[in-house]
């Protein structure tokens, strides 16, 4: 595995959504299926283009699609609380 960290994502509306070992720096943009530790929401079990909603609050956290060959939520970045790596 590569060096990174493992973080906790969050909506806005403070629920838990998912742990997610993030490579590099930066904002997050996308995660990987693969890479999720903790999945509290369901997302790793979703169909591609779905749309996960937070169960807390009901707001949309991004799509499911294929990204380089392997399935990612694309973020709504307005959902999610910012995480800067």
């Amino acid at each position: 595995m590569k060096t990174g960290k493992i973080i906790t994502i969050e909506c806005k509306c403070g629920r838990k959504l998912f742990r997610y070992f993030k490579a590099g720096k930066g904002r997050i943009i996308k995660c990987f299926i693969d890479r999720m530790a903790d999945d509290y929401v369901g997302v790793q079990n979703a169909e591609t283009f779905s749309k996960p909603i937070c169960p807390q609050c009901g707001k949309d956290l991004g799509i499911i699609m294929m990204i380089r060959g392997n399935p990612a939520l694309k973020l709504n970045q307005g959902t999610i609380k910012k995480v800067r790596v």
